[in-house]
């Protein structure tokens, strides 16, 4: 009988303290659930409620006086995606007669031979030539060797493009061993040196790019390679040997980020997309309203304004949480029990 009794009583301990471990779970299972996720502002009820349908007709009549005829396009697409009652006609008759083919080619070769010649571009042929010269790393050397002679002589030097440059002669170098996998890092550094000398880069978001940058460009060792010999070769050289690979994976990331948004947007589009940028939570937030609104991004932020980067915050996974408060209040309730049972045998 004894025997019986004192089983009973460590059985009944034994349960209690697995009611106990129970309980402590669920609550640690309702802190797990208790977490938010970020949710971009919609923008297209923004829109709707702030942008008039004059708003947008001036737009198409700006784009057309500056035969931007992308962004009429563009904005002709945001008005019919949201009913926008505007003469549809009447535009894509202007667009014909404007538009036509042999201006578009002669346009984009010109524009690609100074944009591959110069590094600057602000069109798609421009951009695409300025990138494609850096992918040669005859742009990367012909913009650090600019740089490098004004430092030389005394002028001021844009240390971003110093960092942008070597950086990128480090990436070409990697995108060539590593057969195109550091392809999109090395575009999206090219992207942001072109939006650097375009002036499209704002104060916060350069001042983040130098503190990650400065750790991979060694621009005091890089000046003493290169103070006896301003050659072409020996800046090269010394690129190579003041690159630091160990400490890209910052640069690259944000790199990546960059060319993530010129893929759903496009090139021309993302240099007046970072000017919106003022960290690199802005980029993050950037990079996923392109995804939702691809080619028709720049148009809607232009007409809303920085507001689309916004988001609000809301509980992650809502029916978990709900279940597992549930599961806290019965384990909770049964241990609170047993202990009461105890105490009675007791």
């Amino acid at each position: 009988m004894l025997k019986w009794q004192t089983f009973k009583t460590k059985l009944g301990l034994g349960i209690f303290i697995l009611s106990l471990g129970a309980f402590a779970l669920s609550l640690y299972q309702v802190t797990q659930y208790w977490n938010y996720q970020e949710v971009l502002v919609d923008l297209s009820k923004q829109l709707k409620s702030n942008v008039s349908q004059q708003a947008i007709e001036s737009e198409i009549k700006q784009a057309f006086s500056r035969s931007d005829f992308d962004d009429v396009r563009m904005y002709l697409k945001i008005a019919k995606n949201h009913n926008y009652p505007l003469d549809f006609s009447s535009y894509e008759q202007q667009l014909i007669e404007q538009d036509t083919q042999v201006k578009r080619i002669v346009n984009n070769t010109s524009n690609f031979i100074d944009g591959f010649l110069k590094g600057h571009g602000s069109n798609m042929a421009g951009i695409a030539g300025a990138i494609s010269a850096d992918f040669t790393v005859v742009g990367d050397v012909r913009d650090l060797k600019k740089e490098t002679n004004k430092y030389l002589d005394g002028k001021d030097v844009n240390e971003l493009i110093v960092i942008l440059s070597g950086t990128g002669i480090g990436l070409t170098a990697l995108t060539i061993g590593s057969m195109g996998t550091a392809a999109p890092a090395k575009t999206g550094a090219s992207m942001m040196k072109l939006a650097v000398k375009t002036q499209r880069i704002s104060k916060g978001f350069q001042k983040q790019l130098l503190k990650l940058g400065r750790k991979i460009f060694d621009w005091p060792a890089f000046t003493r390679l290169v103070k006896q010999d301003r050659s072409v070769n020996n800046i090269q050289r010394a690129a190579k040997r003041a690159y630091h690979p160990d400490a890209i994976q910052s640069l690259k990331k944000v790199a990546t980020q960059v060319n993530g948004i010129r893929k759903s947007s496009s090139a021309a589009d993302t240099l007046h997309l970072l000017k919106y940028v003022e960290n690199t939570d802005d980029l993050r937030h950037l990079e996923k309203v392109t995804v939702k609104y691809g080619s028709q991004t720049k148009g809607m932020m232009k007409l809303v304004g920085k507001g689309a980067l916004r988001t609000v915050k809301v509980l992650k996974r809502t029916t978990e949480l709900l279940l597992s408060i549930l599961s806290s209040i019965v384990s909770g309730a049964f241990s609170l029990l047993l202990l009461l049972l105890r105490r009675t045998v007791v």
